[in-house]
């Protein structure tokens, strides 16, 4: 085993032994039995173990795991993961073939040559055409695995032959869809009008994706690049690509690279190519000034003086390259307002479709909006009318509630009531406590309530400003 796998097993091991099911021996067991027996005698507990090896298997995947390194979104199914998940107590899985089986039955893994050449999408079922490609291409796979005696055409397959038939690269879907999710999720948040941010070559898509990981310093292979470029495009429907031109869109009818977009791919690979180069002068100059450094140490003018010539033609050429890139990106962004002048230009288009669309309908006609607010004005004063004759009726009847009521006469009764309790309140003082009558207080009562009801009617002042007057 080289030291990679050495590391990598190492690693492994520290993930296993981080697991609680590592800690119980009857658990462990169970799950390195064999697999395939267990599904015919105990399928509750078959699929439990299912279940947790699905897991495991996208974690190795997920945390680059795996003894083959070199890919971040493919399983490698082959006799080094299975030594690889080798535990002391019980040996090998036995039961790893039946998982991966599984797996690629319930679409949890894909094979990878499947996988890239199938043009039905992984979540529909598609047109007829499709089906029936993707029928032709899976049969001519699975028969020429029987004819290498790698499956069992009668349905029984050993242990050996199964863990043969198995054995292979993987596409490992979770993974896969974990990272374009996080790469739609990033392009969302990019405008849709600037055209240069939805074309993209091989090489800026794979530093894009590898930005927009959620791992950590993920490196992904050719490979990996071409399978996500297969999801986004085939089954997620986010982008179309043309030989190098990748291009982000939503609307079906761009689903297509047009001459514009062939434009601004050759000026955005232009500006990389002017970057790249700025950055290697830039190394050079560097590099030419430790050079005249170190010779001036050593006494040796004529080397630094070489050198320092060649700084010299290296910030000349530095300083056209910095033009040159300055130029690329004022067209590349002129090109972008010009696609978002078309579009706002287009929306404003639709926009006055739609307003004259709307205006054309028979009730939006002058004589209708004419006739509409005639009637609504008619409605309006009846409701005014309405309101008025319940305002007058209203004061008629407190009019007649007052009707017949004698103010002076009102007004002596309350003197007199007045000079009554004045006489009551002496006899206090002098010690006396006289009576006041039941019907008085009745009195009193229906006098202020008649003086109200009068006051409604007239400017006279309230009640409580005559009694004070009458004090």
């Amino acid at each position: 085993m080289t030291s990679n796998s050495t590391d990598t097993k190492q690693t492994l091991d520290s993930f296993l032994s981080s697991l609680p099911e590592f800690t119980s021996t009857p658990r462990i067991q169970s799950l390195y039995s064999d697999l395939g027996r267990q599904k015919l005698s105990n399928p509750s507990g078959y699929a439990a173990n299912l279940s947790w090896w699905r897991s495991v298997l996208q974690e190795l995947v997920s945390r680059r795991l795996q003894p083959n390194k070199s890919h971040a979104l493919v399983l490698h199914v082959d006799q080094d993961l299975s030594d690889a998940l080798r535990w002391d107590k019980v040996g090998r899985p036995a039961g790893l073939s039946a998982v991966v089986d599984d797996m690629t039955r319930d679409g949890d893994l894909h094979p990878l040559g499947l996988f890239l050449m199938s043009s039905l999408s992984i979540y529909e079922s598609g047109s007829v055409v499709g089906r029936v490609a993707d029928i032709v291409i899976k049969r001519s796979f699975w028969w020429a695995m029987e004819h290498l005696n790698l499956v069992s055409s009668d349905g029984s397959e050993s242990s050996a032959a199964r863990w043969k038939r198995v054995c292979g690269d993987y596409v490992v879907l979770s993974v896969v869809k974990k990272l374009a999710d996080c790469i739609i999720a990033a392009q969302d948040e990019k405008s849709s009008l600037t055209l240069s941010e939805m074309i993209y070559s091989t090489d800026s898509f794979k530093k894009y994706a590898e930005s927009c990981s959620a791992v950590p310093s993920i490196k992904l292979s050719d490979l990996d690049v071409k399978i996500l470029l297969r999801y986004l495009s085939r089954d997620r429907h986010v982008l179309v690509v043309q030989g190098e031109i990748i291009k982000f869109t939503e609307e079906q009818a761009a689903r297509h690279i047009t001459s514009v977009d062939q434009g601004v791919f050759e000026l955005k690979s232009t500006i990389e190519r002017v970057e790249q180069q700025i950055e290697h002068i830039e190394a050079s100059i560097r590099s030419r000034t430790s050079q005249i450094k170190a010779a001036l140490l050593a006494s040796r003018k004529e080397i630094a003086k070489l050198q320092l010539s060649s700084r010299k033609a290296l910030e000349a050429l530095l300083n056209q390259r910095v033009q040159t890139l300055t130029t690329l990106s004022t067209a590349l962004s002129s090109i972008d307002q010009a696609h978002s002048d078309a579009a706002i230009l287009k929306a404003y288009e639709t926009s006055s479709k739609v307003l004259k669309e709307i205006l054309s309908k028979p009730e939006l006609q002058r004589e209708r909006v004419d006739e509409v607010m005639e009637k609504l004005r008619e409605g309006m004063e009846g409701a005014e009318e309405v309101r008025r004759a319940v305002e007058e009726g209203g004061w008629e009847v407190v009019e007649a509630a007052g009707a017949g009521v004698d103010e002076d006469e009102l007004q002596k009764e309350l003197e007199e009531i007045v000079r009554q309790e004045k006489e009551q309140d002496a006899a206090r003082k002098a010690g006396q406590v006289p009576q006041v009558s039941e019907s008085d207080e009745k009195r009193l009562l229906e006098i202020t309530r008649r003086l109200e009801a009068q006051r409604l009617d007239t400017n006279s002042p309230p009640l409580s400003e005559k009694i004070p007057q009458v004090v």
